[in-house]
């Protein structure tokens, strides 16, 4: 019983302050760097094309829990800067643009865009005053020719995404900022071998009619 007055108590104090937090891009947030063996690699270069709406959009996400916080998150320059940073670990270098004046000169067109956010708060069994934040990321990938046409599209769900209760607070805020940095990353990692498979699966059409026009 006191356990639960003082979560009540605590999360009463957040309500009536009307915490506000807004989840930016922030690079040292990014997990470090995967080894990918050469055969795994994508081919190429990257350019990870957005448009100045992809850039600009926020998501103001739901909770999927009673919470004293209300988010908004950077979508937009989140999807751009960690796919940067993905796909300058798996291919051979990546850049970014708005436009396609350049993409010819890319092996990979890449669209980045996370369509929806979700954040709450479990609390354990016994109450107390810790709970663990927990986020959900739903990202589509577009992978376009160089005009602008769509090769492959593919919707990735990252199920939700914790690392251990925190206590009821501030630090909230941070812990699920560095969660949804994470499960972001771990999208655009599932999104890095799918294109590896499509440049395998492209590679092997293109020899097989190489060898029937012999």
């Amino acid at each position: 019983m006191l356990s639960f007055l003082r979560v009540a108590a605590v999360l009463a104090t957040l309500f009536l302050e009307g915490c506000a937090a807004s989840i930016a891009y922030r690079a040292a947030d990014v997990p470090g760097g995967p080894t990918i063996p050469t055969m795994n690699r994508v081919r190429g270069r990257v350019l990870i094309y957005t448009t100045p709406t992809d850039d600009n959009r926020l998501i103001t996400p739901g909770p999927t829990s009673v919470t004293p916080f209300k988010m908004s998150v950077q979508a937009g320059v989140m999807a751009r800067e960690i796919a940067m940073t993905v796909f300058s670990r798996v291919a051979d270098g990546a850049d970014e643009s708005n436009d396609f004046a350049n993409a010819g000169r890319y092996a990979i067109v890449l669209r980045p865009q996370i369509e929806n956010l979700e954040y709450g708060f479990t609390h354990p069994e016994r109450l107390g005053i810790e709970v663990t934040p927990q986020v959900r990321v739903a990202m589509r990938i577009t992978l376009l020719d160089p005009i602008g046409r769509v090769l492959l599209e593919k919707d990735y769900d990252s199920g939700p995404v914790s690392n251990g209760p925190s206590i009821v607070g501030e630090k909230l805020v941070r812990r699920t900022d560095v969660l949804t940095h994470e499960a972001i990353y771990d999208l655009m990692l599932r999104a890095a071998d799918d294109i590896h498979l499509f440049q395998q699966t492209e590679a092997a059409a293109a020899k097989a009619g190489q060898t029937l026009d012999r």
